[in-house]
């Protein structure tokens, strides 16, 4: 491979992550430095075991893993053992595995033109334009503080490293590369060791020559798996990250259904995907019949079209998840548009007769992939702001409670701002953080991912409050609630024992206000004050 090219490709990789971050930022009318809910929940779980309370969701409260990435947790517990306000920093970390993950995709774009001998240069700025017509990667991977930019990073860096090893071209770092990249892959999610051990027995399949090699990466990921599962097992009592248990349904085929319609719906909605797809798959057959003659170059688009088709399917059969602009499939997002970018460069290669129409219309369609990639983000703008408004409320709705006395437990849906500001005890009633609502009913059925909730478990607790601090007051800072909000909770707020034991109230100070619902007892405790207007059930208007 082309040594000096790396540092031309580095600063095109530096030059997409800024632009794209920029855009994402830009187009969804401004971003807080804050992350989303879910990234939140991790955060609070990292501020935990740094401050010495354990791997814990509420201090002094039962030991549970409610955050999916081990390893991403980790980092961030670093993080707060360095700065009790590690935001810029948290921020920082994703923008350069998402810097990592571009230049590494390019790098595989350089290699892949290289043993098809086809023009390296077209294929590069076709991969350019479809990065900045993707602005929904970089707020995946840049703003949430999620773990997606190090599981994108990841998962091309092991498919980069097979790619060499299956086409003998690789440097004396590649085998350690390897070992490294296999261990560390169940560490970020637990599917990554059906990702590491399905792309190394492929690549093996491909190149028995590297049996030695590949085999030390298959038990790096399967001593790697075995570790995690084992520290699992003897602090946690389970197997698997208890979000497992709170999201995936154990009636497999519904969630079969569920993951296949998500997959549909990124397909045929995402911009430009289905015909990405269409091109892999075309490139994926011809892959396999030149593959037969030794072609150089046709093993790696093998080994990288498995990575994207197998985490297309893996995350079907997982049932796949709500979040706007389809979380899951955002990590091998950098990969989608390398078949397409193969093409172009096979095309350039051609002689033309008419170069500068070419040109031309390669630079007003590049102006409509653009735009219509921009236009896609900016309608779901809403959407995305939604998940960044929930931690505010949290943070504020948190500060607001250490206020009050005596400070009550309290039911949440949204479980991440709350708890990085909240000091009292927490009930997460959709279960991602709490053990025995998980595990109250394993067939999971309602919202996806957040169909956990059960009745006599909540009975059995009973939180002095159930905050729906994600809600509105109404004008005259009355209360109000959603249909749907009451049907994630299993019709609770309609339920008349509900009513006989909850009294709706609003928690107030001087420029805000939060609907909630109190139980009699804490009632009767509480310091009167104007912060906490009580209602009627009579009062409380249901919104369809």
């Amino acid at each position: 491979m082309d040594q000096p090219h790396k540092f031309q490709d580095f600063i095109l990789a530096l030059g997409l992550t800024c632009i794209g971050a920029a855009l994402a930022w830009f187009l969804s009318g401004g971003l807080p430095f804050i992350g989303i809910d879910d990234a939140a929940i991790t955060r609070s779980y990292a501020e935990n075991v740094a401050n010495g309370a354990g791997y814990v969701y509420n201090v002094g409260g039962e030991k549970v893993e409610g955050s999916t990435a081990f390893l991403w947790m980790s980092i961030l517990t670093v993080a707060y053992s360095l700065t009790p306000t590690p935001e810029f920093l948290i921020i920082g970390l994703c923008a350069l595995f998402a810097l990592g993950a571009v230049y590494i995709t390019l790098r595989l774009v350089r290699a892949l033109t290289d043993w098809l001998d086809a023009p390296t240069g077209p294929a590069l700025w076709t991969m350019a334009l479809f990065l900045m017509a993707s602005p929904g990667y970089f707020m995946w991977s840049v703003w949430t503080m999620m773990e997606l930019a190090l599981w994108s990073m990841m998962v091309i860096w092991l498919v980069f490293l097979l790619a060499r090893r299956v086409e003998d071209d690789f440097g004396p770092g590649n085998g350690l590369g390897l070992v490294l990249a296999a261990a560390l892959m169940p560490l970020v999610r637990p599917e990554g060791i059906l990702v590491a051990v399905g792309l190394i027995c492929l690549s093996f399949l491909l190149s028995l020559r590297s049996w030695r090699v590949l085999g030390l990466s298959v038990l790096a990921a399967g001593g790697s798996f075995v570790a995690v599962t084992f520290f699992r097992l003897s602090y946690f009592g389970q197997p698997f990250p208890n979000t497992f248990y709170a999201k995936v349904s154990s009636d497999r085929l519904q969630g079969l259904a569920d993951g296949m319609k998500y997959l549909f719906d990124f397909l045929l909605r995402s911009p430009f995907t289905d015909i990405l797809v269409m091109i892999w798959l075309g490139l994926t057959f011809w892959a396999l019949f030149e593959a037969r003659h030794s072609r150089p170059g046709t093993r790696a688009l093998i080994v990288a079209a498995a990575a994207i088709f197998g985490l297309l399917m893996t995350y079907a059969a997982l049932g796949g998840d709500h979040f706007v602009l389809w979380r899951f499939y955002q990590p091998v997002a950098p990969l989608l548009p390398v078949a397409l970018a193969l093409l172009v460069a096979f095309g350039a290669g051609m002689p033309s007769t008419t170069l500068g129409a070419a040109k031309v219309a390669g630079a007003v369609a590049a102006l409509g992939i653009m735009l219509i990639g921009w236009g896609q983000y900016y309608q779901s703008r809403f959407d995305i702001r939604k998940e960044y408004v929930l931690v505010e409320q949290g943070l504020d709705f948190g500060a607001f409670l250490n206020e009050v006395e005596p400070r009550p437990s309290i039911g949440v849906g949204p479980a991440g701002g709350i708890a990085l500001a909240y000091d009292g005890h927490i009930y997460d009633l959709l279960g991602l953080n709490w053990v025995e609502m998980a595990h109250a009913n394993p067939v999971k059925i309602g919202m996806r991912n957040h169909a956990s909730f059960d009745k006599p478990t909540f009975w059995k607790h009973q939180p002095d409050v159930l905050a729906a601090f994600n809600r509105a007051c109404t004008k005259d800072q009355g209360l109000a609630f959603w249909s749907h909000a009451d049907s994630a909770f299993d019709g609770l707020y309609s339920d008349a024992d509900f009513q006989a034991a909850y009294v709706p109230v609003a928690f107030r100070d001087t420029t805000q206000c939060w609907p909630s619902f109190a139980r009699h007892e804490w009632l009767a405790k509480a310091t009167p004050s104007d912060a906490i207007l009580v209602y009627d059930w009579a009062d409380v208007i249901k919104l369809d």
